[in-house]
Formats: C-alpha cells, structure tokens, sequence
C-alpha cells in the first residue's frame, strides 16, 4: 500500500496551496508597484504633483508589502496593500472622477478573497468590498472633481486601467490554474506511488495489472508474474542499520525498472518485497528476463553509508493461464519465490503453469 498516509497527502497539498498563495500575492505587489511607477511618471508629465506623490507613497508601500511577505510576515503584508488599494483607488477615483476607472482596481480583491484561505471571513471581506465600491460611486455623484481632465485624457486613463485590471485578473487566473494542476498531478503521484521506491504502489499495481490481464485474455497473450524478495534483508537492517535497509531497498528498486520491457509492470508489494507483470511473456521468457535481472542485481552493490552492502534477489515466476484468478497466481509465484529462497536464494525460480 501507500506509505504517504492520507493526512500527509492533503497536508502537503495544503501547503502547497498555500504557498502558492503567498507567492502569488508577492507577485502582485511587484506588478502592481510597476503600475504605480507608470502613474508616477503620467502624473508627472499631465502636471499633477499631487497625484504623482499619491504613487510615490503607495509604490513604497507595495516594495514594504513585498519585504514583509518575503520574510513571512503576511498579516501586515496583506495590512498593508489592502489599505493601499482601497485608498489609493478611493482618493482617485474622488480627485479624477468616475470615468478615470480608478475603481476597476478594486474589484481585484475579488479574486484575492475568493482563493485565500480565510474562507470564513471571505463574505465579510466581499461585502465590505462591495460598500466601499457603492460608496465610492455615490461620492462621485456628490462631490465635484478636484482634478478634471480632458475627455481624451480620461478615456486613455480609463482604458489603461481597464487593460491594467484585466491583466491582472488573467494572471491571477493563469497562475492558479497552474497552481492546482501541479497540486493534483502531485496528489496523484501520493495516491499511486510508493513513497520510499518511487514504484507504484500495491493498490495501484493491483489496478493496472487488472487491465494488462483482461487484454492479454482478450487476445490470448501470454503473460508472466513475478514476485522478487530481497535476501537476508533483515541481515542488513540489523547490521547496517534501517536507513541502509532503505537505501537497499531504494537501490534494487532503480535496478528492476531499469531492466523493464516497454508495458512490463513493477511496483512494490510489501517492505522488501516487488511484484511485476510480464505481458508477453511465456515461462521461458519470464525466467529468462528474472535471471537477466538477478544477475545484473548480483554484480551492483549498494552503496550506503561507508561501505558497499552485496545485494542479491530471489524470483519467484508464474506464467497465468487464462483461467487462474490473480489472487491464486500470486499465491502460486510466492510458491516459486519460498522454494528459491530454500534452495539457497538469489535464484530464479519458475511455478508450473
């Protein structure tokens, strides 16, 4: 079976998702501090001191957000730019008026909320998101502009945040995307892998046997099983310690799938223990491939610790009729696989069909 246990799978999924998060939000705070340095040198050239100060103060608030989350400190972090944004883009949209397209910055938050892992406090967040943004509306429709701009400038300002805005929701969007895959292609791997051998597991090599063997019935193939045993593996435990024993059982592991046919199946069946499939493979060719891998085990120590641990391997193989069930096959190659071991080990021993 799997050695990760389910708890340690989702753990580490959890953390990657929040990992991901935390760099994410560190990236937008270089992204949106370059934002700021572009408004900067607009306000300077339309001639509004004022405005270009309002950038040079939130574009060091984003370059201390972005130190905070560098040194994990992302409470103050996250502090910090919401009450950028929501001045920033508060004092703006008042100053240039509702057509500038300040707020669009706001809604942002939306996809920030919707992903962090705050949950409980996200429809919180969202509604006091939407009060301000109302708010901000209303405003505008009170207040007189402080300082208004020719329509085409406020057209071109508009657009820009408009393409400001929707680049960064397609780069949160992209980034998340890629986020997930990677934490499902890595919860996959948990589900299906061993996590000392890197081979499949019992419960996933019982899977993809099941459809080697219906095939293989279907078109009246032959096929081979084999169960290989690691010899006098509690010897090396004992002398060497239960680190080399992993490292032993790490190494015969590169061994076996390095001498694997294209189609052939190995995983690991239990502490010192493996199993494979052989579609295609008669009893002379299933042997024949176990004594080719015995010998090449045979010949490579391992090397662990100070020194080189000999390591050798006993098989045990069963070529399946079609009728015989894959527990009774496995039953009948751990048959061949006990007579190899009392036959002196580090052979290759074949079950009748």
């Amino acid at each position: 079976m799997n050695t990760t246990p389910p708890s340690a799978a989702a753990a580490a999924v959890t953390g990657m998702s929040r990992a991901a998060f935390w760099l994410m939000l560190r990236r937008i705070a270089v992204f949106a501090g370059c934002v700021d340095l572009i408004y900067l040198v607009v306000f300077f050239v339309l001639g509004m001191p004022v405005m270009a100060i309002v950038n040079v103060v939130s574009l060091g608030m984003y370059a201390a957000a972005w130190h905070l989350l560098g040194q994990r400190r992302n409470l103050p972090a996250v502090l910090l730019m919401w009450t950028e944004v929501l001045v920033h883009a508060g004092l703006c949209t008042v100053l240039l008026g509702w057509a500038s397209g300040v707020h669009y910055f706001l809604l942002v938050f939306i996809s920030a909320v919707a992903v962090s892992r705050a949950a409980r406090h996200a429809t919180t967040a969202l509604a006091f998101l939407l009060l301000v943004y109302l708010g901000l509306d209303a405003a505008t429709q009170l207040i007189p502009i402080r300082y208004p701009l020719p329509n085409e400038v406020t057209t071109a300002l508009r657009w820009l945040n408009i393409t400001v805005v929707f680049v960064m929701f397609g780069y949160t969007g992209r980034y998340y995307v890629q986020r997930v895959a990677e934490a499902e292609a890595r919860l996959r791997e948990m589900a299906t892998t061993d996590a000392m051998s890197g081979l499949w597991n019992r419960r996933h090599f019982l899977t993809l046997a099941q459809g080697q063997i219906e095939r293989a019935r279907r078109d009246g193939s032959a096929v081979a099983l084999v169960l290989a045993d690691i010899d006098h593996f509690k010897q090396v435990n004992d002398r060497h310690g239960h680190d080399a024993g992993d490292r032993v059982i790490q190494h015969v592991s590169g061994l076996l799938h390095g001498q694997l046919r294209a189609g052939d199946l190995l995983g690991r069946w239990g502490g010192e223990e493996f199993i494979l499939l052989l579609p295609g493979c008669d009893a002379p060719g299933a042997a024949q491939l176990c004594e080719r891998m015995r010998a090449h085990i045979a010949r490579s120590p391992c090397e662990a610790g100070a020194g080189m641990i000999p390591v050798t391997v006993s098989f045990g193989v069963m070529p399946m009729p079609v009728d015989v069930p894959f527990e009774q096959a496995v039953q009948q190659a751990d048959a061949a696989l006990y007579r190899a071991k009392g036959a002196g080990r580090n052979r290759v021993v074949a079950a009748a069909a």
